[in-house]
């Protein structure tokens, strides 16, 4: 079972994902989300995720290429590192949430 929560912090919109991801509908709760709202940056937080699925992966490899056409930005956070090489190279990956205000 995937749980989320979120927080919305100096234009950040943070996203905690927990447990298992064995769906995708959670990306378009978010991405309703940021349109409502106008968020322009997105952390996954991905610390406390146990598993997550090759069509999960792939579906957040697409989102953030939707999101960056609508000139959005989206950030892998897993201090671990055990997922940071399974994400594409066009999704940036940071250790802590912290690490997000630097580069936006």
């Amino acid at each position: 079972m995937l749980k989320i929560s979120t927080e919305f912090r100096k234009g950040v919109l943070f996203v905690r994902l927990a447990g298992r991801i064995d769906n995708d509908n959670y990306l378009e709760s978010i991405n309703n989300l940021i349109e409502d709202i106008g968020i322009k940056y997105v952390v996954l937080n991905t610390n406390n995720l146990r598993a997550i699925d090759v069509s999960s992966i792939n579906n957040i490899i697409e989102y953030n290429k939707k999101i960056l056409k609508d000139q959005r930005r989206l950030l892998i956070c897993d201090a671990n590192n055990s997922r940071k090489r399974i994400f594409s190279n066009n999704i940036q990956k940071i250790n802590c949430e912290i690490d997000a205000f630097s580069l936006i």
